[in-house]
């Protein structure tokens, strides 16, 4: 089961504060959605608010064209995963994925048959008759998902489902969320803090600040062409070099650059580290002498120091082969499609 969702016009106060600002998002049914941000944003009000277990001050939230804006969550077509997997300790696995069709009144012989059906799903099939105790964090994870798929949601909620594993762990189920949604094709709502984790598992991508939406669309343009300075320093690192739009390109310390920019006036440049190489590309930055570099596995993370500005300071990410000793010059480059700009301006 699936639903589209729409969300208009949403503003949400707690007392004084102001948790939601004029918030409009469709969610297509079926689509794979991140809500991305930092902590205080925004993004585990407005999922409170799609579950039902806070009713918006002002707006409307209407799932699979049905108004549930003041609907209890037990009444909604959707279910919430939390981070804590809320695991009954007492109760085989079985009987936890079940739970929720015991409640809605489902016989135990079909009530099995659908749980042990989940628990194949999420490749805990020969496990049905352990207790939570018995599993690991990746697994009771997959219970917990397990569970929240069988009542059949038309839109499964995630508050930050994949917070309490370790990194390799998380990585592994990032995939078996992507894997399982696609089988189900449940119209999934996922809220993380963590950027790598958003853009692995999600269609789209909405980026939350301060109570509204700052940015949305496919992972890849939000971290390629961010639509604001905000989302291009949240989406990971990023350099800031100061410029000046002139409505034929940018001006910078290292010339002019043909890049659009559909203002004048004072500007930031963002450029990513990893777009910052050394062989030839359709911009040449010019020579930097290295500061210092570190080893990181897939790169290396070097300070660079450019001949035409000795106060700035560049990070690139350079291919993982020879250190490059402080001090050594490098000729760097980079392509248009890579950089950003902003303007200054209020």
């Amino acid at each position: 089961m699936t639903a589209p969702v729409t969300l208009k016009a949403l503003n949400h106060w707690f007392g004084t504060f102001q948790a939601l600002k004029d918030i409009d998002l469709v969610i297509e049914a079926g689509e794979y959605v991140a809500l991305l941000g930092p902590s205080g944003c925004g993004k585990t009000t407005l999922l409170s608010v799609l579950g039902g277990f806070i009713a918006p001050s002002q707006g409307s939230v209407m799932i699979g064209g049905r108004d549930m804006t003041r609907v209890a969550p037990a009444k909604r077509p959707t279910t919430t995963m939390f981070q804590d997997y809320a695991l009954f300790p007492h109760m085989s696995l079985r009987d936890n994925v079940g739970f929720g069709l015991r409640m809605a009144g489902m016989g135990r012989a079909e009530r099995y048959r659908k749980a042990e059906a989940q628990l194949a799903l999420v490749g805990l099939a020969d496990a049905a008759s352990k207790r939570p105790h018995e599993l690991s964090g990746g697994q009771r994870q997959r219970v917990a998902l397990a569970r929240a798929l069988a009542v059949g949601p038309d839109v499964l909620l995630l508050d930050e489902p994949l917070g309490a594993l370790d990194l390799k762990l998380r990585r592994a189920m990032q995939d078996e969320l992507k894997v399982i949604q696609r089988q189900v094709g449940t119209t999934f709502v996922h809220v993380t803090h963590d950027q790598e984790e958003a853009m692995a598992i999600a269609d789209r991508i909405v980026v939350m600040n301060a109570g509204k939406i700052e940015d949305q669309g496919p992972p890849a343009r939000v971290y390629r062409q961010p639509a604001s300075l905000f989302t291009a320093d949240f989406m990971g690192e990023m350099n800031h070099v100061p410029a000046q739009a002139t409505g034929q390109g940018v001006e910078t310390p290292f010339g002019p650059l043909p890049v659009n920019a559909p203002f004048r006036g004072s500007a930031t440049l963002c450029l990513r580290p990893e777009a910052i190489g050394t062989n030839e590309a359709e911009i040449t930055l010019g020579r930097a002498r290295v500061r210092d570099a570190a080893f990181f596995g897939t790169h290396i993370r070097a300070n660079l120091v450019p001949d035409v500005d000795p106060d700035l300071v560049l990070i690139a990410h350079l291919p993982p082969g020879e250190m490059p000793a402080a001090g050594t010059m490098l000729t760097l480059s980079a392509s248009v499609d890579t950089i950003s700009v902003f303007s200054k301006e209020p």
